[in-house]
């Protein structure tokens, strides 16, 4: 699977810093960077990090930065990472993805098909370490069940080719040979054999486990108020009253990531966008592929548990879970799969995405001088963590961060 640098690059063309104001604020923060890094060699080579969230944005450059040498240290405000991470189903699935929305494949598609490239090794790796992930290469397959549904995979094909995920056109006939529990009524379907699944709970305690097995550590119930200068660091405050002091600290606590004291107008571009989900009992393990459409996305795990979700209700950050939506998910699953019709459901639950006024994950430097963000992704967090990850390290240890860098860049925002 390749990622098609030329189409991105049209895009990234348009994403570029313009603005000569904007430019100057981007290079001073950039320069910052560089100034720490060559005038103080020694020190910054190996930097002390805090990382702000104990989610995937949070938890996987903690990881790669502790293996590479950093003093890492996460934060984490509840008693464990119950946020977005541990909400999320576990798709990922960048084609299927960019054929919700109107357009062709943009910067974060081909960036997420860029990161689902790494997923395979992360896996591995995961796997090979002991700390199964629930990974399950089985593809994703959308149905079509009307007009609207066909226009729907049309422009999931158009984004599929784009992104080089070798979608595959499929009968009613070919689509019940492949997953043969879907409902009769079913129009057309599109396969994406390279679209896969894990288990974000399960990759949040591999994470954890491979910080810790580098020397970094989590702390739970630490709840970042204030960011500071201090002396030629930087100092956290925390509300439970504990202070700490790094050279870098990286934001990734979410759709809160900008209600910090101290990292500046970052709260004005983050949006809150909350989503119910629900899992039920399916001991016959009635499909094997992600599956989807337009009323609802259907998770196998393969344990006798199938994920299902989810609403989608912007500028919610609650956790509330209400009835009637969990009701209608569940329906809306039956009528994909009608052997779910009559599955137990076990437990319903929220999260709340992280969502950028303009779409797009927001990584790199801030104004204040050490200070990082890697927030925004919305609903592509799980599929475009590891490489989000990649490009954050990179940034942070001075080495080259990438074709996507510019265009997810705080400075777009007039940031740094």
């Amino acid at each position: 699977m390749g990622l098609r640098v030329i189409d991105a690059w049209a895009d990234l063309r348009l994403l570029s810093v313009h603005s000569d104001n904007i430019t100057k604020r981007r290079f001073s923060a950039e320069q910052c960077n560089r100034s720490l890094m060559n005038t103080k060699n020694r020190k910054f080579a190996h930097p002390r990090v805090l990382v702000i969230g104990g989610g995937f944005m949070g938890l996987w450059p903690a990881a790669l930065l502790a293996q590479r040498g950093c003093a890492v240290t996460v934060l984490e405000a509840d008693k464990s990472c119950t946020g977005a991470s541990w909400a999320a189903a576990g798709m990922l699935s960048p084609a299927s993805e960019a054929g919700e929305g109107q357009s062709a494949a943009s910067v974060p598609d081909t960036f997420g098909a860029h990161s689902l490239a790494l997923w395979q090794d992360w896996a591995a790796r995961f796997g090979n370490a002991g700390q199964g992930v629930c990974w399950r290469p089985f593809g994703g397959l959308l149905c079509a069940f009307d007009d609207a549904g066909l226009e729907r995979l049309e422009r999931t094909k158009r984004a599929a080719l784009a992104l080089d995920l070798n979608p595959i056109n499929l009968t009613p006939d070919e689509a019940l040979g492949l997953e043969p529990s879907l409902s009769h009524n079913i129009l057309a379907g599109l396969q994406i054999a390279n679209e896969a699944s894990v288990d974000p709970r399960l990759v949040l305690k591999a994470l954890e486990a491979f910080l810790q097995s580098a020397g970094g550590a989590v702390h739970y119930q630490c709840r970042a108020l204030r960011i500071e200068p201090h002396n030629d660091a930087l100092r956290i405050i925390c509300a439970e009253g504990q202070v700490f002091e790094a050279d870098r600290i990286i934001l990734a606590a979410g759709f809160q990531a900008g209600q910090i004291d101290g990292v500046g107008e970052l709260d004005k571009y983050l949006h809150p966008v909350k989503g119910q989900m629900l899992a039920l009992e399916t001991p016959d393990d009635p499909v094997r592929s992600v599956i989807r459409d337009e009323r609802a996305y259907i998770v196998p795990r393969g344990n006798g548990q199938t994920i299902i979700g989810a609403t989608s209700e912007p500028g919610q950050d609650d956790d509330k879970v209400h009835a009637a939506d969990i009701v209608r998910l569940h329906q809306g699953a039956a009528a994909v799969i009608p052997a779910l019709a009559d599955a137990r459901r076990l437990v319903s639950w929220a999260g709340v995405r992280p969502q950028s006024i303009d779409g797009l994950p927001i990584i790199g430097p801030l104004a204040l001088c050490g200070v990082f963000a890697n927030c925004g992704h919305y609903r592509n967090g799980i599929v475009q963590a590891p490489a989000s990850a990649a490009m954050l390290c990179a940034m942070i240890l001075g080495d080259d961060p990438g074709l996507f860098a510019d265009a997810f860049r705080p400075s777009r925002f007039s940031l740094c």
